[in-house]
């Protein structure tokens, strides 16, 4: 009897300092963050971040509006850092022009289709005149310019517009 008490206060111990370490750690990571002044690149869903809204063309983009709110999951799937699948990047800039992130949209101006039945065919899609476009961004990071670039036929993103942060 008193072997197994000894087992169910050793495991209450155990408990209680895991229960103790769940505490503490979150907030020393906090903590850390603010101190080494680690900013977070990605939003989540859960928490709010600025949502920034563009209605677009493959030559001009116009800024449509900028909200605080919970971003959706599904925009938030698309969201990414360049890659090379990539025709479109918005780079965003602080009010130092200090880049702070670069967002990779992969070509919005290409609607692709799927359909069962036409997967022998050698286009799936095809190229539409416009496009609203959404980006989120962490609050950590302050935004204050947006910097559209386009791949061009060798790979290299080329900056055509920038839009200021009214």
């Amino acid at each position: 009897m008193g072997n197994k008490l000894g087992k169910v206060v050793n495991n209450m111990n155990k408990i209680n300092l895991m229960i103790i370490a769940m505490i503490i750690f979150p907030t020393a990571a906090d903590d850390f963050l603010k101190e080494n002044k680690i900013k977070k690149l990605h939003p989540s869903s859960q928490e709010d971040a600025y949502v920034v809204s563009f209605n677009g063309s493959p030559n001009l983009f116009t800024l449509k509006e900028i909200k605080v709110k919970k971003p959706k999951k599904r925009d938030l799937k698309k969201l990414k850092f360049i890659s090379d699948d990539d025709e479109f990047a918005i780079k965003v800039f602080d009010k130092n022009r200090v880049e702070l992130i670069a967002i990779g949209i992969g070509n919005p101006f290409y609607a692709t289709y799927e359909h069962i039945g036409y997967e022998d065919r050698k286009h799936m899609g095809g190229p539409i005149s416009s496009a609203n476009i959404q980006i989120a961004i962490p609050l950590e990071l302050e935004p204050a310019i947006f910097v559209i670039s386009k791949r061009n036929s060798v790979g290299k993103f080329n900056d055509f517009q920038e839009i200021l942060i009214p």
